[in-house]
């Protein structure tokens, strides 16, 4: 009965960080070029963070740039989200007899099956601005087998 808890072997790995800088953009032709590009945008000076119900960024922090001027958003002034992830290893290893030997062995990605969210969309005149672009994996659960001889 004792030998089936025996000699298991668990690890773990915490894997955190603070979001990543992100720019704010406003998507228009360049006056007098034909060129479609990338502009800054204005900072109205409304706190970004402060967002309404369903969005992770305030809409009302920027508008639309002056025509024929640049915004005075400052380059990665956005901070993305924070990141987080458990991963799990339980794993043992079965003496059969002499000559033979089973390794047992479950890893686990993102065992507390935290949503991490990539980035945000950070174009300003886009009607998704302030929504995650996706989403990283959900909780993934492999086992292996393997007999050694």
């Amino acid at each position: 009965k004792g030998a089936l808890y025996k000699e298991w072997t668990l690890t773990t790995q915490i894997s955190a960080g603070s979001g990543l800088p992100q720019s704010p953009i406003y998507v228009a032709s360049v006056q007098g070029t034909g060129v479609l590009g990338t502009l800054r945008p204005e900072y109205t000076g409304a706190a970004l963070y402060s967002a309404p119900s369903g969005l992770f960024l305030n809409p009302a922090a920027y508008i639309a740039p002056l025509p024929g001027q640049w915004g005075n958003a400052a380059r990665d002034s956005i901070t993305g989200p924070d990141q987080f992830s458990l991963n799990a290893s339980l794993s043992r290893t079965f003496r059969l007899n002499d000559r033979f030997n089973a390794d047992l062995k479950f890893n686990a990605n993102n065992v507390l099956n935290h949503v991490n969210y990539t980035s945000w969309i950070t174009s300003v005149n886009s009607a998704q601005f302030g929504l995650p672009t996706a989403a990283n994996a959900m909780r993934i659960v492999q086992a292996s087998l393997r007999v050694r001889f």
